[in-house]
């Protein structure tokens, strides 16, 4: 099986789940949509199923390569810090729902997938733990460390900001089903990170501000690119 090849089968795999659902697609859509026969689909994917695996094993591995520097040490904030935590966590997080934006129709039915393919079980359940620990990293970067108080909650809002996280991406297209996908992304980090300013007492204005502020220039330069 050529890379080229293997690669292109799961893109177009992908782009009808996405598109149509995972649930509606059957690999003879997948050939037909390939322009060949079902018979040379199943030289390079014995079907349906193992398509589906091969492509939440490249998940996986996308995701772990992204939000690895997140998770282990020195972390995205270190002493040497050339923009603010806030600014920091918004560019990352961006990347991470641009990435999970790619394979949309996972996130669309989690549960479903999930419980037919143990190993997609198994590695759903890794990727839902490390976004947790992004989470907390990001909450503990931008709540005072002064603020024993809001501390004692991380745990909370953790979950809560991991819960957004993870469901956005089904959740917003309900609402403004005619939006462009980089309003979608923009929105589901303001949403994210949002959750933080009730624990930051007088500095919540200035937070919501700079989110507010942060979340319009990426809205410019967005529409700045398709000119």
């Amino acid at each position: 099986m050529t890379v080229k090849t293997s690669e292109h089968i799961l893109d177009t795999t992908r782009y009808l789940f996405n598109t149509r659902g995972e649930g509606s697609v059957t690999a003879s859509d997948v050939a037909l949509e390939l322009g060949i026969s079902t018979g040379n689909l199943y030289y390079h994917f014995k079907g349906k199923e193992a398509l589906h695996l091969a492509l939440f094993a490249k998940l996986q591995r996308e995701m772990i390569v992204l939000m690895g520097p997140a998770v282990q040490p020195p972390g995205l904030f270190t002493n040497d810090r050339t923009t603010a935590p806030i600014e920091t966590s918004w560019l990352f997080l961006t990347v991470v729902l641009e990435k999970m934006l790619e394979y949309r129709y996972v996130y669309d039915n989690p549960r479903g997938v999930m419980t037919r393919f143990d190993d997609v079980d198994r590695g759903f359940r890794r990727l839902l733990r490390m976004k947790q620990k992004v989470c907390n990293n990001i909450a503990e970067a931008l709540i005072p460390a002064s603020d024993s108080g809001a501390h004692q909650h991380l745990s909370t809002l953790t979950n809560t900001m991991t819960l957004c996280m993870n469901c956005w991406l089904s959740y917003d297209p309900l609402l403004n089903p005619q939006d462009a996908e980089s309003l979608l992304v923009h929105r589901g980090v303001l949403q994210i990170l949002s959750h933080c300013a009730p624990y930051l007492g007088d500095e919540q204005r200035d937070f919501y501000n700079v989110c507010e502020q942060l979340y319009q220039q990426m809205i410019n330069e967005e529409a700045g690119s398709l000119d």
